[in-house]
């Protein structure tokens, strides 16, 4: 049960930056203040009581992007692991945030955090509260009292790059857009990962990147991904939230290009227009260290990375853009990526 404040605000999510000792997401959405809380139960294994399992998020469920991906573990976190799933949402305002983890504390054995704006109160109420094991979604935190679970995400964007050179060719483009949201350590990442995806493919094809400065400017995204087909771009991946919304806005207006969505599958904001999407596996990270944590082997302050192999990467086609030859080609390159055979550079 989650009750929500009378408060909405428009839903994206940031890819992680670094704050001080932490590398973090950021997810920017809005909404909610209480959620359902009880008394703790006991630890899980015990006789009388299941596992119970919070997920909170910083701003709000309903996004249909990375919120809604933690979203879609709940149910199988109940019929897998019979769990009881409590969801809390905050209103990207501090205070709201140590009472709303605290209420998660009490509540469950384990709580996922997702959502950079929380990661201080994280911090805190994680070392006040040793009973229940904090886990911190999409980013490193420097803490011995929280979990963290990252995603590779240069592994996840070459992919994507060698998706847009897939489609480039067919369509006898030489080059891909990358739009970046800031010029942060993650996304210049996500940039690597993507040029060299990009030349797996074709190394004839060149990357042309442009980054907007905002996470949340889907207006400059659309003029961002219309400078970059006038640059010759056709295919074009945006790292960049809410901003790379416009991409597709600009392709559903007829401009000549390619987006390529990630975290979701974004076909939805583009039909007939987006060969694919790079889809974040959200639900399984959560749903695979619940077994863990249930099973007694997630230690606390301990750090997870995933990528393809792990099920934290994901790619979707549309067979009708690609083709059915061009999907052959990539699932290949993405095995050996999942093999171990191929690896990124960071």
């Amino acid at each position: 049960m989650t009750t929500k404040l009378p408060f909405s605000a428009p839903a994206t999510r940031r890819p992680f930056v670094r704050r001080a000792s932490v590398v973090a997401s950021a997810a920017v959405l809005a909404v909610g203040l209480t959620a359902c809380g009880g008394a703790k139960p006991k630890a899980s294994g015990s006789d009388d009581e299941g596992l119970s399992v919070g997920i909170f998020v910083d701003n709000a469920f309903g996004d249909g992007d990375f919120f809604d991906q933690a979203a879609a573990a709940e149910k199988p976190l109940e019929s897998d692991l019979d769990a009881k799933v409590n969801t809390y949402e905050g209103q990207l305002q501090a205070q709201n945030f140590e009472p709303l983890l605290q209420d998660a504390a009490d509540a469950n054995d384990i709580v996922f955090v997702l959502g950079f704006e929380a990661i201080d109160a994280l911090i805190k109420v994680a070392g006040e509260n040793p009973d229940t094991r904090f886990v911190f979604v999409d980013g490193t935190v420097d803490s011995p009292d929280v979990v963290s679970a990252e995603f590779r995400t240069a592994e996840g964007c070459y992919m994507a790059g060698a998706l847009a050179a897939t489609v480039n060719a067919a369509a006898g483009a030489k080059a891909a857009g990358f739009v970046g949201g800031i010029d942060a350590p993650v996304i210049k990442n996500c940039e690597s990962g993507y040029t060299q995806g990009v030349a797996e493919v074709d190394p004839a094809q060149k990357v042309t990147p442009q980054y907007a400065g905002s996470f949340v400017d889907p207006a400059k995204g659309r003029e961002i991904a219309l400078a970059l087909q006038q640059k010759g771009a056709h295919s074009i991946f945006a790292y960049a939230g809410l901003t790379g919304a416009g991409i597709f806005d600009a392709a559903k207006a007829d401009a000549k290009i390619s987006p390529i969505g990630v975290v979701a599958d974004k076909s939805p904001l583009a039909p007939g227009k987006t060969p694919g999407s790079l889809e974040m596996g959200v639900d399984t990270v959560l749903l695979s260290l619940a077994k863990e944590f249930q099973g007694g082997d997630l230690e606390q302050g301990s750090q997870h990375t995933y990528g393809f192999a792990e099920g934290g990467w994901k790619m979707v086609y549309d067979k009708a853009l690609v083709g059915a030859d061009g999907i052959a080609q990539l699932d290949a390159l993405q095995e050996r990526i999942s093999s171990g055979e191929l690896k990124i550079s960071e």
